[in-house]
């Protein structure tokens, strides 16, 4: 019955785009009656995934797909849906009904693949992709669905899969233009102490690598001081601290007054405060030290902000500001 699933029928552009041809290889396939095709009431040739794939092990063409083995179809929907139409649903499906059966590195490949594409930015990928998934499987460890051990196997795929996008520099391929170290504005970034996840703060750390910084990455559970001596010691332009249940707006506060005692204005830096904490924490500009200071609980409100001047030195503010 999928074989009729229109969402499995592929335009030209498509299916070109699958196999990393030219569109006009494709529709040479089809009039050359090598790749079978349908036709829409207009006229269109609409190809089905099945046909397309098969051409592709006969060519031995590679697709994205390969790593998904009898489920391409399921994959390429939700891939799809995510992408075009922006729901996420039918990723978040696939990923759980994938970590109860422990599929953990059809797990690892579809998180991959959907920030790979150049549909999903990278911030939609990990404020929806990521993080949607997070509060879905949140939500079936207080239900008593999943035990810690799957928890935990997840947390380390998403880590392995930002650590991926660490290696594929920026969205255009490490196209910042900065060479030299010296050049690039300086980050400090870690989660906040007694906090163990650090899923949050290695995302803004690949965000910030991919606009061109230099980042000092802390990891978790790093005491509040400790971030002030790295911004320090280092001269760092941005200071970012990743907040997450069960941390309050009190720990957020506490956060900000120590690192206003250890603020040494010979030595101006921002601070980005990230997290959900289920309560709205605001501070006043005007009565601390901070060159800026804001909290963030999407990394898209964090990239947008530095894009219009958050930290004056990032270097894509200041090519496109």
């Amino acid at each position: 019955m999928e074989h009729f699933n229109s969402d499995l029928y592929l335009t030209t552009t498509q299916a070109a785009e699958l196999l990393s041809v030219h569109a006009s290889t494709v529709k040479r396939w089809c009039n050359d009656g090598e790749l079978p095709f349908d036709k829409t009431e207009g006229g269109h040739r609409r190809i089905h995934l099945t046909d397309l794939l098969e051409l592709s092990r006969d060519r031995d063409i590679p697709t994205f797909l390969r790593h998904f083995t009898p489920y391409e179809g399921h994959v390429w929907t939700a891939i799809r849906q995510a992408a075009e139409g922006g729901s996420f649903h039918r990723v978040h499906s696939l990923a759980m009904g994938w970590l109860d059966r422990a599929h953990m590195k059809r797990l690892t490949w579809l998180f991959y693949e959907l920030g790979r594409h150049p549909g999903v930015s990278f911030e939609r990928f990990v404020d929806e992709g990521i993080r949607g998934f997070l509060v879905m499987v949140g939500q079936a460890w207080r239900d008593g669905q999943l035990r810690i051990g799957e928890e935990h196997m997840m947390t380390e795929v998403l880590i392995e899969v930002l650590i991926r996008f660490r290696e594929l520099g920026g969205p255009d391929g490490d196209s910042t233009g900065l060479s030299a170290e010296g050049d690039r504005p300086v980050a400090v970034i870690g989660s906040m102490e007694g906090l163990r996840h650090s899923i949050g703060a290695l995302a803004v750390r690949v965000l910030l690598e991919r606009r061109g910084w230099d980042v000092f990455f802390l990891g978790s559970d790093v005491p509040v001081e400790d971030f002030a001596a790295m911004q320090r010691s280092r001269g760092a332009d941005l200071v970012c601290v990743s907040f997450s249940l069960p941390a309050t707006g009190a720990d957020m506060r506490r956060c900000v007054r120590i690192l206003s005692e250890f603020y040494d204005s010979t030595q101006p830096y921002s601070l980005a405060l990230g997290g959900d904490l289920g309560e709205v924490v605001v501070f006043d500009d005007d009565a601390l030290p901070f060159s800026r200071i804001g909290t963030f609980g999407a990394l898209g409100d964090l990239s947008e902000a530095l894009s219009t001047g958050f930290v004056e030195s990032d270097p894509l503010a200041l090519k496109h500001g």
